[in-house]
């Protein structure tokens, strides 16, 4: 996948939903938020459930499966932004949506139905870039921000910084020396903030991150095996094809046939 631009909105759109409308489990691979103009429903993430109202939002964020659910009664009406880059994580961090957090409350006062409205709209109607990006900034700058900011924990700002790291490197030649640089911090250190919070080494992060792109891939596109492996920071495909049959239990081969099947 490569290097990706500072920011980038992918497409957005409004949607008044009927009682009970409802989309996934799904998974997007760039952030995808909801701004809710009216009525509620419920979202699913991480195996948590989290009811959404009026003047509120949720985040999606890349490779994690969602699903999320008009409600019967009071269906909801929504904005959606997709968006991604580099200055997203940036923007998301400042506005304190970190990993663990997926609910915002939108300041109304700041007009922000309004631009959330004309955002949709400038999408439609062929937008000029600069003012597509301009109506982004004001919706994300109503977005409220805790009254009580605690100092972040130094160890989860370092992970954060080494999963974006690997987002938007997976696909080059890259290995835990690379991400502890860059983070700053020495390859013990980097190893056990991992095993705190994700249960697992960098190493192991990166290679489940390069497999969840290459099953992308290999459902998505008409590429070859060898092409999938390079493209996802694989030596060749031999290493390729020995890590997916670990994970997995079957080969990429094989995974893709059975995503052929199913389809037809």
């Amino acid at each position: 996948m490569g290097y990706k631009k500072n920011l980038s909105i992918y497409y957005c759109g409004m949607e008044e939903c009927k009682p009970g409308h409802s989309f996934g489990p799904a998974i997007r691979p760039h952030y995808l938020m909801h701004f809710v103009l009216r009525g509620k429903g419920i979202y699913q993430v991480k195996g948590k459930e989290f009811k959404v109202n009026k003047g509120e939002a949720f985040l999606i964020r890349p490779q994690d499966v969602t699903y999320y659910e008009a409600d019967l009664e009071d269906p909801w009406e929504y904005v959606w932004i997709a968006f991604d880059g580099e200055e997203a994580d940036a923007i998301l961090e400042e506005y304190q949506l970190l990993e663990d957090k997926f609910i915002c409350q939108i300041d109304e006062s700041k007009d922000s139905a309004l631009y959330l409205r004309k955002i949709a709209e400038a999408f439609l109607n062929r937008y000029d870039e600069r003012e597509l990006m301009g109506y982004f900034y004001l919706i994300i700058s109503s977005i409220k921000k805790e009254k009580s900011e605690q100092k972040r924990d130094y160890d989860k700002s370092y992970l954060d910084k080494a999963i974006s790291y690997i987002r938007y490197n997976y696909s080059y030649n890259i290995n835990v020396s690379d991400i502890a640089r860059h983070v700053g911090i020495e390859r013990t250190y980097l190893y056990k903030i991992f095993m705190r919070y994700q249960k697992m080494s960098p190493k192991q992060y990166l290679t489940r991150y390069r497999l969840l792109a290459a099953k992308d891939m290999l459902g998505n596109t008409k590429y070859t095996i060898t092409e999938i492996a390079l493209s996802c920071g694989f030596h060749n495909s031999s290493m390729f094809s020995k890590s997916f049959q670990k994970e997995e239990k079957i080969s990429p081969s094989q995974f893709r046939k059975q995503l052929l099947e199913a389809d037809q």
